[in-house]
């Protein structure tokens, strides 16, 4: 997938910068894709193998990790050259962390170990995490919207 995927992507960030907004668009579209074809192409075989806890986890790390790596990182495409290091790096870390932790969620599968208290921790952690921005970030879109209203009103006058 790396052989394929890299120069793909390099192609990509190259174009990144000309498409100004679109880059909204393309972005998410860019996580989406590699998600699904990570998932198709990688793992799909391999989580059938893994118990239902464990599958359910390794599913969710996945995601997680596509969020909190894969969309800043597809992001900085935007930036001339840079952001071709940048793309290309968030697509090689992220195909590569998704094998791994397969790989090692089957080892544990098949060497019949219970699940490792991180194996628990780090998705829940990462949920709440992600909540907590969520939140975050609508409580600041909340408080912006407000002072721009103050800020009209006031500059209507009485």
């Amino acid at each position: 997938m790396l052989a394929w995927g890299v120069p793909i992507i390099a192609l990509i960030a190259v174009a990144m910068p000309f498409v100004h907004v679109g880059a909204l668009a393309v972005v998410p579209v860019l996580v989406a894709v590699h998600l699904v074809l990570v998932r198709v192409v990688l793992v799909r075989d391999a989580q059938r193998l893994l118990g239902p806890v464990r599958r359910l986890l390794n599913r969710w790390l996945t995601r997680f990790s596509f969020l909190w790596i894969g969309i800043p990182g597809y992001g900085a495409m935007v930036v001339p050259i840079a952001g071709v290091l940048v793309g290309v790096g968030t697509f090689t870390v992220l195909t590569s962390l998704v094998q791994v932790s397969t790989v090692m969620s089957l080892q544990r599968e098949r060497s019949g170990r219970k699940l490792a208290r991180w194996e628990k921790l780090v998705p829940i952690a990462l949920a709440v995490l992600s909540i907590g921005f969520i939140l975050i970030v609508i409580s600041i879109a909340i408080l912006f919207g407000w002072s721009v209203t103050a800020i009209v009103d006031r500059m209507q006058g009485p």
